[in-house]
C-alpha cells in the first residue's frame, strides 16, 4: 500500500473462471483501450462471505483482520481484493517502483505507522501474511471504512481506477457459487494497453493467474489443439501459444521449437516470449512491458520449476536472474 504514490498502469479486470463454475459461468469481457474514469465503474454490492476464488487458508485472516477493525459486511472481499490486485495474494511481493513492500504492498514508512503484529508473535512484519493483512484492516478502518469505502481505498492507492478495480474484485471475490459476474472495464479508465491485442492477452493472463492455485503444469498439455482449450492443460509452450491465439494471431499450438522461428526475431515493444528451444532446460514465458500491466515489467507463464508444478501464471520477477535469462532467444508477435 502506497499512501502517496503516482497511480501505477492497472491490470485489467477479468472474467470469473469457468474452472470453479463446472463450465457455467460465461465470462464476460468488455475491453476499452482507452476511456476515462467514472465513479459508476465497478459499482454493484459486495457481501462479506468469500467464494472460491480466494486462496482457502487466507480466508480466516481477511475475516478475523475485518471484525477486529470493524470493517463491517464488506470488509473481507475488499481486503481480499487488495491483496489480489497488489500481490496476487502474495505471489509476486517484490518491491514496486515506488518502494512499496510485502504482502499488502506497504511503503515502509506507512507500515511504520499503521502495522500491527497480526499473528501475535511479538514482532510486526511487512512481509507476512497476517501482520500485513491486518495492518491493511487496520488503515482502511483509519481512512474511513466502512463508513466511505471509495474514500479508504483511494487512500490506499490515490486513483480512481484503482478504487474502481478493488471494487470489482471485491464483488467478484463476494458472488455466490455458480453466479455469473459480468465485469466491464469499457469506460473506466482500467486498461492501457497499447491496442487490442495486448489488452485481450493482458485480460486472460489475469484470468488464468486466478486459476493457477488449482491447475498443474502438465507436460505436452493442448499440443493436440489448435486453438487450446480456454482453461489448458498446459505446458510452458501450449501457454504460450494460447496467449497468443487469444491475442488474435491465428497461431498454430507450438512447442518451444516452433516457437523459436516463429514471429520476428528480438523483444517486442509491448510484449516478448523468451524462448529456449533445446536441451532439457528449454521453456518459454511472456513478458510483459513496463506500462502495459504495471510500472514494472511482469513475467507469466507456467510454472512448474518455482511453484511446485501449478500452471499458468505471473511469475515474480525476483525468480529470475540476469544469467538466467539471457540464456534464451527473444521474440515477439508481429506488431507487437
Amino acid at each position: 500500500m502506497e499512501a502517496a504514490r503516482s497511480p501505477r498502469a492497472p491490470l485489467l479486470i477479468l472474467g470469473t473462471p469457468a474452472a470453479f463454475l463446472l463450465g457455467l459461468v460465461a465470462i464476460v469481457l468488455a475491453i476499452a483501450i482507452a476511456g476515462s474514469s467514472s465513479s459508476s465503474c465497478g459499482s454493484g454490492e459486495v457481501t462479506g462471505a468469500l467464494n472460491k476464488h480466494v486462496p482457502p487458508k487466507l480466508v480466516p485472516l481477511y475475516e478475523e483482520a475485518a471484525a477486529r477493525y470493524r470493517l463491517g459486511p464488506k470488509g473481507p472481499a475488499v481486503l481480499a481484493a487488495i491483496n489480489f490486485v497488489e500481490t496476487s495474494f502474495g505471489e509476486n511481493v517484490a518491491t514496486s517502483a515506488a518502494g512499496a513492500e510485502g504482502w499488502m504492498a506497504f511503503l515502509p514508512s506507512t507500515f511504520a505507522e499503521w502495522g500491527v503484529d497480526g499473528n501475535g508473535d511479538g514482532t510486526k512484519d511487512i512481509f507476512n501474511a497476517a501482520d500485513a493483512i491486518f495492518s491493511a484492516a487496520n488503515y482502511l478502518h483509519d481512512s474511513g471504512a466502512p463508513g466511505d469505502w471509495w474514500a479508504a481505498i483511494f487512500a490506499y492507492n490515490h486513483a480512481d481506477w484503482y478504487v474502481e478495480k478493488v471494487l470489482s474484485y471485491a464483488k467478484r471475490f463476494s458472488a455466490g457459487a455458480g453466479e455469473a459476474v459480468a465485469v466491464s472495464v469499457s469506460g473506466c479508465g482500467a486498461s492501457t494497453a497499447p491496442n487490442e491485442a495486448v489488452a485481450r492477452m493482458v485480460a486472460e493472463a489475469e484470468r488464468l493467474s486466478l486459476l493457477r492455485p488449482h491447475t498443474e503444469y502438465i507436460y505436452g498439455g493442448s499440443h493436440s489443439s489448435t486453438p487450446t482449450p480456454p482453461n489448458g492443460p498446459f505446458d510452458c509452450s501450449s501457454a504460450v501459444s494460447h496467449l497468443l491465439q487469444v491475442g488474435g494471431f491465428g497461431n498454430p499450438t507450438m512447442d518451444t521449437i516452433g516457437l523459436a522461428g516463429w514471429g520476428e526475431p528480438g523483444p517486442g515493444r509491448w510484449v516478448s516470449i523468451y524462448d529456449k528451444p533445446y536441451g532439457g532446460d528449454a521453456h518459454t514465458f511472456i513478458e510483459f512491458m513496463p506500462g502495459v500491466t504495471s510500472a514494472s515489467k511482469r513475467y507469466w507463464g507456467t510454472s512448474g520449476q518455482w511453484f511446485a508444478g501449478h500452471g499458468p501464471g505471473f511469475i515474480p520477477e525476483r525468480i529470475f536472474s540476469a544469467e538466467y535469462l539471457g540464456g534464451f532467444l527473444l521474440r515477439h508477435a508481429p506488431g507487437l
